[in-house]
C-alpha cells in the first residue's frame, strides 16, 4: 500500500500547483491514500471550506491543518461541510473539528492524526506526547499516520523515537524546508519536515522583497504571500499490508 503526503500547501501559487499536479501524481506513484497539508492555503495562512473542498476534488482523501488552522474565520462556521478535513488535537478551541479520522483502504484502517509541536510555538494546548498518548487509548486503527507541525527538529524526533512502536509514519511540517532525513525504525517512517507546496522563489512562502522590506528596512507591511511559481514536496511511505508496517518512504521535490 502507498499513501502519498504532500507538505504544507502555500498561497494561490502552492494550491494551483496541487490542484493541478495532484492527480497525475497519484497515478504516476500509484497511491492508494493521499493526505495534504492545507493549513496556508488561503492566502498563505488559513483554509477556506471552498479550498478543503477543491482539494478533495483534486485527489485529497484526508487534509491536516497547523497552528494557522482557525486563521481564517469561515473555516470555524463551515467545518461540518469538511468531514475530510482535520485540526491539530492540542489546538483550541478543542471542540472543533475532528483531531483525528479513520478511512477503510483496501481492508485496512487507516487513522491518521495532527497535532502540534509545543517547542518554539506559542498555540499548542499541551505537548504532542500527551495529547498522542490519549488518542492511542481511543483510537483502533490497524495503519497510525501523524502530521506532527512542529518547529523544532528535535522534538519531533523525540516522538518519533517514542512512539515508532504504535505507529506507522511521523512525518513533519511547518517548516515549509523539506529535509534528507528520511528512515525506517522497526516499521515506523520517519521525516522531519516533508517541505511545502508553494512558491519556490520565496522566503518560506512569502514575497521576497515583502520580507525584506519588513525585516531590513522595518517597513509596515502585509503577509503577502510569493506569487513565483510552486515547487511540490512531499513523501511517499509504502506499507506492508502483511504487517501494517512501513517498508519504505521516498522523499517527493518537484522544482518549476
Amino acid at each position: 500500500m502507498n499513501i502519498l503526503f504532500l507538505g504544507d500547501v502555500t498561497g494561490r501559487s502552492g494550491r494551483d500547483a496541487v490542484l493541478k499536479r495532484l492527480p497525475s501524481l497519484k497515478q504516476e506513484v500509484q497511491a492508494d491514500f493521499t493526505i495534504v497539508n492545507g493549513e496556508n492555503s488561503a492566502h498563505g495562512k488559513g483554509i477556506t471550506s471552498r479550498i478543503c473542498h477543491s482539494l478533495t476534488a483534486a485527489g485529497a482523501d484526508l487534509i491536516t491543518l497547523g497552528n494557522h488552522a482557525f486563521s481564517k474565520n469561515e473555516i470555524l462556521l463551515h467545518l461540518e461541510e469538511c468531514p475530510d478535513l482535520i485540526r491539530p488535537a492540542n489546538l483550541e478551541p478543542s471542540d472543533r473539528g475532528s483531531a483525528y479520522a479513520v478511512r477503510s483502504v483496501k481492508g485496512k484502517r487507516i487513522a491518521v492524526v495532527n497535532l502540534l509541536g509545543s517547542v518554539f510555538m506559542d498555540c499548542a494546548s499541551e505537548s504532542p506526547i500527551t495529547a498522542m498518548e490519549r488518542i492511542l487509548k481511543e483510537l483502533s486503527a490497524d495503519i497510525i499516520f501523524v502530521d506532527l507541525h512542529a518547529e523544532a527538529t528535535s522534538e519531533k524526533e523525540l516522538f518519533f523515537h517514542l512512539f515508532h512502536d504504535r505507529v506507522t509514519a511521523v512525518i513533519g511540517t511547518h517548516t515549509h524546508v523539506q529535509t534528507a532525513d528520511e528512515q525506517i525504525l522497526d516499521g515506523c517512517a520517519y521525516l522531519s519536515d516533508a517541505g511545502m507546496c508553494g512558491p519556490f522563489r520565496s522566503i518560506l512562502g512569502r514575497d521576497v522583497e515583502e520580507v525584506i522590506a519588513r525585516t531590513v528596512r522595518k517597513e509596515a507591511t502585509r503577509y503577502t504571500p510569493s506569487e513565483a511559481p510552486a515547487m511540490i514536496c512531499g513523501a511517499l511511505i509504502t506499507i506492508d499490508e502483511a504487517t501494517d508496517r512501513a517498508v519504505a518512504i521516498r522523499r517527493i521535490q518537484e522544482r518549476p
